[in-house]
């Protein structure tokens, strides 16, 4: 665990993390631009730090969830689109079955009617 300085509102926080920074520091700005759509105040706020960390731990969490909610619907979409495709496999082998069958049967009914014709 490595001690990471996040500016938050204007002021430092000291905080230990095993995260990247990078991504600590999108989370912070994720959170900080949160905060300022919701309050007018324009001077600098001090947070205490266990509300900050508890705030970056809730936010890390929603950002995970995203993630997987994100993965999750690439996976189903993807599952769809190859049901789809073998749906429509099947579709096309059974009509091509199915068309074959019908000529048969017109066959089998031309031969039939010959038959009668003979036998009269």
């Amino acid at each position: 665990m490595r001690r990471l300085k996040v500016r938050f509102l204007d002021v430092d926080y000291v905080i230990k993390t095993d995260a990247e920074e990078d991504y600590v520091r999108k989370i912070a700005s994720y959170l900080e631009d949160k905060v300022k759509e919701i309050s007018k105040q324009e001077s600098a706020v001090v947070v205490p730090r266990s509300f900050l960390l508890a705030m970056l731990k809730i936010t890390d969490d929603y950002f995970k969830v995203e993630r997987d909610f994100e993965e999750f619907k690439d996976r189903a979409e993807e599952r769809s689109k190859r049901l789809v495709q073998i749906l429509e496999s099947s579709l096309n082998e059974n009509e091509s079955f199915n068309s074959g069958e019908g000529m048969r049967r017109e066959e089998l009914g031309k031969e039939e009617l010959e038959d009668s014709f003979k036998h009269r």
